[in-house]
């Protein structure tokens, strides 16, 4: 560490110290010293201890002088942000760390917050914001520190070293025999910094210091960790754990292929082969030259810029329908479905790819292919992931290459197929390509640094040189002969033995790669023969071999015939369902997650009111809060359980891309194991939170609105799965996606607090429109409340009833002091004056005469306006106010009526009571109606604007914008309940995000 660094951290603790004061001085100078000692000598850290002492004097007197605690939290966040100008990110870093271990240490003195209101954890979360530090790497860095490892967000961060597994969650293990301790890493990837600390008894160093048991130590860049049992322990080793036969003959050609990357050199370069059934071709060369780049081309993945691959002479780019099937492609990636077995894997593939055949001819052939690749006694165990092998690596291999055999097509690419693999799984691998050559197929495989076996069992090579020119096509044993002649050079009896005939592979970029000498004897970085010279000879060579045969263009029957849509849709279906039971921790997680989330959150808000002796639901406070909560775990719950679908599909999508199954299928079948799943995780989450809570008649409205939610984010999850490469970005996204939910759905803060360049003072903002869990929470309150089993009797009288007094105790008598106020600018001859009054008037009574026509009175211009006019007006309001008061009383005896009914058939008052306890809430009728607001309404734009009773209130937009918690939306002149349409609003938006769904699909894949 720097001077500078130290001399901020000095300066932060002696801040902190004085903000803090109840924590005594002598165990802070303990806690500073020590650290330093560790890095510094004796002086020096006595030097730093005095600087200690001169601030904590300085910032004790600043604090004296003020009284103020607020100003030294001031001073500490300037100091910090002064931090930023000055240090780079991973000093940052260091000294939040540092303050961390400081307020580990504060916590053994539980009296430490007293005369403080500011937490030093919350105090370093302003810390961390104000250096820019990631919020998650902050909370990941405390988490470690506090050894509170379930608190991590990102436990793929964690790395424990250690004999055995000491825990149930999921996090990286490095194992170790004997080791008897446990050693825990955390890494910040934004600056590949290495935190660790160890837990044990046995004497373990860090560059030959000891490490004591539970301190937090930085794992520095070329350190190394040694213990008496265990072998060194490198910074670059943790790092990296983060971080049959045919009659058909088959001519493969390709002419004059010419293939560039944009703006580059490199591509493929005038290619020409030629390449004849049974024949087995390596593609050679060094990494980067373009060796899956060509694989690309000549499979047809890619399309090149300038020429033509045909098979037979059919263009396999043209006719590609003509040579379905004729194609196989293994890619590097695993492709198996980890959770399956390895029967369960090749019989699901083969389904895809003979609609024609019954299953038992299908387990058939899967069984003989599983016998032939010595597979049958291993096809019931699950294939497992590369780390977690329950099969051999070259038997996991050889039924990734089992995927494509078993459809037998005449050609076959295969990229990389023996890496790593050890020697005698790679000869296996080579052995059975060699076995499809015999049935008279064609084998193209690239292969990186193959044996001399290997290079040997070729029966030709295509030899690509630097920005893929190819420079060699032809037999193996040839190929360094060629090379010594044309470049004058020798090999060594070790390259090439003519005895023994072992061949070494690399002597032939030896040859290529030499380099030219200078007049003193020393080589330059120019080569002997640049790559384009060596492709000249190689055009040379080909035309001297190049015999043109005559090739009949027919095309070879094959087997392979894909199922129509809705069988591939069964077949994925399948193969998902079956993939996803598999995991037990995965049914395990999809099952038990709503029911536990509704158990916590029901138990934690079934508070009972003090104005009873025990629970009531009419006195719970909590419900709209606990309906809130709902939505958003249908929201979290629904993203979550769908993030990872596609993304773990996206290699075997690659290659069922390019056996052209259809996409919509694939898709369908998704979509459809998630809305069933969704349905049923809907479903108990409303049933026993709702039976906990007491909420009784609910069940169907609850379930419809969080189902219709989970599949909106069960959507939304699909499309960020296929959007993003990286898991870690998907999961980063998960957060982007909730957090505005619960921001801009109305609960936390009220639509009309929002920025005002957003609010809408008569709707809901649009911002709050396009959340999903806006349309969801409404639908809820309004749903409990209008439709609970007590206050469906009375809510549509309720409804009239608020309207008439509206009017009576607000409307009319703003009306009538606008109807003043123009009098009186009549008499004064300024009635020109008035226009945003007479506005008001005329958009206010075109509202009431919808109901209430007015007679006599016929809408003129403001000069126009008369005596006659505003007294024909009055009048009216007189009429109507009466009839408003008529409606109220009538409205009250109607309702008596219902409520004496209700008695009559529950028996008596106090099982009228208990009833209307046991269904109607306070809090939420309190929620919806907003009569505590200091404002029933608001008059803006010439017109009043509505705020007390927003349920009972129908607002006037023809296309279904509303305020919020209304109870109807309107559609030109149709009234739609709150409840149907915003669950028809949600399935729209799920449709939408179905549809950019598809369509980023079809790009992608």
């Amino acid at each position: 560490m720097n001077k500078v660094l130290i001399e901020y951290i000095i300066r932060l603790f002696s801040i902190i110290s004085n903000i803090y004061s109840s924590i005594p001085l002598a165990n802070v100078k303990d806690f500073i010293s020590s650290f330093l000692k560790k890095e510094f000598s004796n002086d020096v850290v006595k030097d730093f201890m005095i600087l200690f002492e001169e601030n904590y004097i300085k910032y004790s007197e600043v604090k004296t002088q003020t009284s103020d605690q607020q100003n030294l939290n001031s001073i500490l966040l300037d100091l910090t942000r002064e931090v930023n100008d000055k240090l780079p990110k991973q000093e940052r870093f260091i000294i939040l760390i540092r303050l961390l271990l400081f307020n580990k240490f504060l916590l053994r003195y539980p009296f430490h917050q007293s005369g403080n209101n500011i937490r030093l954890s919350d105090l370093l979360k302003q810390i961390s914001i104000e250096l820019n530090i990631d919020e998650n790497e902050f909370l990941n860095c405390k988490s470690f520190i506090e050894e509170k490892l379930y608190n991590l967000r990102d436990k793929q961060d964690l790395l424990l070293l250690c004999e055995k597994k000491p825990f149930n969650f999921e996090i990286n293990i490095l194992e170790k025999k004997d080791f008897k301790g446990q050693l825990y890493f955390l890494i910040i990837k934004s600056i590949n910094l290495i935190l660790f600390y160890y837990k044990g008894n046995e004497s373990v160093t860090l560059n030959n210091q000891i490490i004591f048991p539970e301190n937090i130590y930085i794992f520095p860049n070329g350190a190394n960790i040694r213990g008496d049992n265990i072998e060194p322990i490198y910074y670059n080793q943790i790092l990296q754990r983060f971080l049959s036969e045919d009659t058909t003959h088959i001519v493969f050609k390709a002419s004059n292929i010419d293939f560039r990357f944009k703006n580059s050199k490199n591509g493929i370069h005038d290619l020409n082969l030629s390449i004849e059934s049974g024949q087995l071709i390596g593609i050679i060369g060094r990494s980067g030259v373009g060796k899956s780049t060509l694989l690309s081309l000549l499979n047809g993945s890619l399309k090149p810029h300038q020429g033509k691959v045909s098979i037979n002479n059919f263009d396999i780019n043209k006719d590609q329908k003509k040579l379905e099937g004729l194609i196989g492609f293994i890619p590097q990636d695993d492709l198996l479905i980890e959770e399956l077995s390895v029967f369960k894997n090749l019989y699901l593939n083969a389904k895809l790819c003979f609609g024609d055949l019954s299953k038992i001819q299908i387990k058939e052939k899967v069984n003989q292919l599983l016998h032939d690749l010595d597979l049958l006694d291993v096809k019931d165990l699950k294939v497992g992931t590369a780390l977690n092998k329950l099969i051999s690596g070259g038997q996991r291999k050889r039924l990734n290459i089992a995927l494509e055999l078993i459809r037998e097509p005449y050609i076959l690419f295969a990229d990389e197929p023996t890496s790593g693999l050890s020697s005698s799984d790679s000869e296996e691998i080579m052995q059975l390509f060699s076995e499809q050559t015999i049935k008279g197929r064609i084998v193209v495989m690239n292969i990186h640094q193959p044996s001399s076996d290997t290079f040997k069992s070729f029966d030709k090579i295509l030899l690509l040189d630097k920005e893929g020119y190819p420079v060699y096509f032809g037999n193996p044993a040839e190929s360094i002969p060629y090379f010594n002649t044309i470049a004058e050079s020798f090999v060594t009896v070790a390259d090439s033995c003519q005895t023994c005939g072992n061949i070494n592979p690399e002597s032939i970029f030896k040859i290529l790669e030499e380099r030219k000498v200078n007049k003193k004897g020393e080589f330059v970085s120019h080569r002997k023969i640049e790559p384009q010279k060596w492709h000249e000879y190689y055009k040379k060579k080909i035309n001297e071999t190049n015999v043109t045969k005559e090739i009949k263009k027919e095309i070879p029957q094959i087997t392979f015939n894909r199922p129509n849509a809705i069988k591939q849709f069964l077949i994925f279906s399948e193969r998902n369902f079956l993939s996803k039971f598999a995991n037990k921790q995965y049914v395990m997680l999809a099952f038990l997650i709503t029911p536990l989330l509704a158990i916590i959150l029901a138990l934690l808000s079934k508070h009972t009111s003090s104005d009873f002796d025990h629970y009531v639901l009419y006195g719970n406070e909590n419900i709209p809060a606990y309906l809130f909560m709902g939505v958003i775990v249908a929201l979290f719950v629904g993203l979550i359980i769908s993030a990872e679908d596609i993304f773990r599909d996206r290699k075997i999508l690659k290659r069922e891309s390019f056996l052209r199954l259809n996409k919509i299928s694939y898709l369908q079948s998704k979509i459809f194991f998630l809305f069933n799943l969704s349905a049923i995780q809907a479903l108990l989450f409303v049933v026993l939170g709702n039976w906990i809570l007491g909420i009784k008649g609910m069940n169907f409205y609850f379930w419809i609105i969080l189902f219709s939610t989970f599949s909106f984010a069960n959507i939304v999850g699909l499309l960020i799965s296929s959007l993003f490469n990286s898991i870690v970005v998907i999961y980063i996204l998960v957060p982007l996606f909730i957090v505005p939910q619960i921001l801009l759905s109305g609960t936390m803060v009220p639509f009309d607090k929002l920025n005002e360049k957003v609010i809408h003072d008569e709707f809901v903002p649009v911002v709050g429109d396009v959340m999903a869990s806006r349309w969801a929470y409404e639908a809820l309150v309004v749903s409990q409340f209008k439709k609970n089993k007590f206050q469906k009797n009375y809510f549509k009288f309720d409804k009239q009833d608020s309207y008439a007094r509206f009017n009576v105790l607000f409307l009319i008598p703003e009306i009538k002091e606008t109807l003043n106020d123009l009098h009186d600018a009549l008499r004064e001859g300024n009635i020109s004056e008035q226009q945003d009054n007479y506005l008001f008037l005329t958009n206010e009574l075109k509202k009431l005469s919808v109901l209430n026509p007015i007679e006599g009175y016929e809408e003129t211009s403001l000069d126009d306006l008369s005596y006659k006019d505003l007294n024909i007006i009055k009048e009216y309001l007189t009429k109507i106010n009466s009839n408003f008061i008529n409606t109220i009383n009538k409205i009250s005896i109607q309702k008596d009526s219902i409520t004496h009914e209700l008695i009559a058939q529950l028996g008596d008052i106090d099982k009228y009571n208990e009833f209307k306890n046991e269904n109607s809430i306070k809090s939420l009728s309190e929620l919806v109606l907003n009569r505590q607001s200091f404002k029933p309404f608001i008059k803006k734009n010439n017109k009043i604007i509505r705020k007390i009773e927003p349920i009972y209130h129908l607002a006037n937009s023809r296309i279904g914008r509303a305020h919020f918690l209304a109870s109807e939306k309107k559609i030109g002149s149709i009234s739609i309940s709150t409840i149907a349409f915003n669950t028809i609003i949600l399935w729209l938006m799920t449709l939408i995000f179905c549809i950019f769904l598809i369509i980023l699909f079809y790009r992608k894949f």
